[in-house]
């Protein structure tokens, strides 16, 4: 395979899966807007265990797979465009074209947004803690695809891409599950779910992460899961609704308290790992078999959409709040907000996204 052949060829079920994927983690924020379920810049919760207990299964198993499959899809791009650009040119790219929307973030977007959200102190106040805190909010993904990145890069200039690739085997997938499980459990012994490192960088998901940008790389240069064996794409599938009962199940029994779920010495912490390795592969191999076999294809609305995933992803946060105090002074409960305010925040941080991209200058950048 030549992977320095041209120009990347846009592949539609990437962007129809990537648009999927930014409007689920866009409802995921909205969720925990109203069901105060994991962290988000604004909160006014429903106490109706009715939503609440959904959203909370939701976002927890949404929390095994979904940032995963993006660094998955960021993987299966990297190695041709690294083919063909060069390791200096490759990485001075993804610093041009990342840099910018994270450092707006991180200095001046994110704070108003918690101001936006919180209110009750000045807008000064909170970019002085943003200086402590250094939170660029969603943007984290960036920061750590940029890291990820230059990791590849260094990795192959010590050792180059084989000639020759190399054969698939399903105990590849199996071997990943079960290292991203024992991995999570590793990692979170040190740093919880929902602990706090520099820039927000979500520690705690890393192995996830690294695991499915990992699994892409290796799919881009080797050939693999294009396309996915059906049988392999019902195994998987599988696997993934085990990893997600599993989940369930752990959080079913440990409703009093969520805390040993987090991370540590503890059974709950260990069958959360397994169940976000099983997840965390299965669904992705899933989902990509899915999308290669049947959504391939896009008409204009769905080639807008995947154009637009991503700025929608960097613009998500001040819309999906900025929607929901719009939404505050109405005289309805919580969990009917949501149904108003979640598909708003998706067409709005889409919408926003495709007339911003239509601005000279901006189009990199969103």
């Amino acid at each position: 395979m030549d992977m320095a052949a041209g120009p990347i060829p846009r592949r539609a079920y990437l962007d129809n899966l990537k648009a999927v994927l930014v409007a689920g983690v866009i409802t995921g924020h909205v969720f925990i807007t109203y069901a105060e379920v994991g962290s988000w810049a604004y909160r006014e919760p429903s106490t109706n265990k009715a939503f609440i207990i959904p959203a909370a299964f939701y976002v927890a198993v949404g929390s095994m797979f979904a940032m995963g499959l993006f660094f998955l899809m960021a993987g299966l791009l990297t190695p041709r465009a690294l083919a063909r650009k060069g390791p200096a040119d490759f990485l001075r790219d993804r610093l041009a074209r990342l840099g910018p929307p994270f450092l707006a973030f991180l200095l001046v977007v994110f704070p108003a947004v918690r101001w936006m959200g919180q209110r009750g102190r000045s807008l000064a106040w909170f970019f002085r803690v943003q200086l402590k805190e250094l939170d660029p909010g969603p943007l984290w993904f960036v920061l750590a695809l940029l890291i990820f990145s230059a990791g590849y890069v260094a990795w192959r200039v010590i050792r180059p891409v084989r000639p020759a690739p190399r054969a698939w085997r399903t105990s590849f997938l199996v071997g990943l599950a079960a290292g991203i499980a024992a991995a999570t459990f590793a990692v979170r012994l040190r740093y919880p779910i929902d602990s706090h490192q520099i820039f927000v960088l979500h520690v705690w998901q890393w192995p996830q992460c690294v695991g499915l940008f990992a699994l892409g790389v290796a799919c881009a240069e080797n050939g693999w899961l294009d396309p996915v064996p059906e049988r392999l794409r019902r195994q998987a599938g599988l696997a993934a609704l085990g990893g997600a009962l599993t989940i369930v199940a752990v959080l079913l029994l440990n409703m009093r308290s969520l805390d040993p779920l987090g991370g540590g010495m503890t059974w709950p912490a260990a069958v959360v790992g397994v169940g976000e390795g099983m997840t965390a592969v299965g669904s992705s191999v899933w989902l990509i078999g899915l999308f290669l076999c049947r959504f391939d294809h896009a008409g204009p609305l769905a080639r807008a959409m995947g154009r637009a995933a991503f700025g929608a992803y960097v613009l998500q946060a001040p819309v999906a709040v900025a929607i929901a105090r719009l939404a505050h002074p109405l005289a309805i409960a919580p969990e009917l907000k949501f149904l108003i305010v979640a598909p708003a925040a998706v067409a709005g941080s889409f919408g926003l996204a495709w007339l911003l991209a239509r601005v000279p200058g901006l189009r990199r950048f969103i």
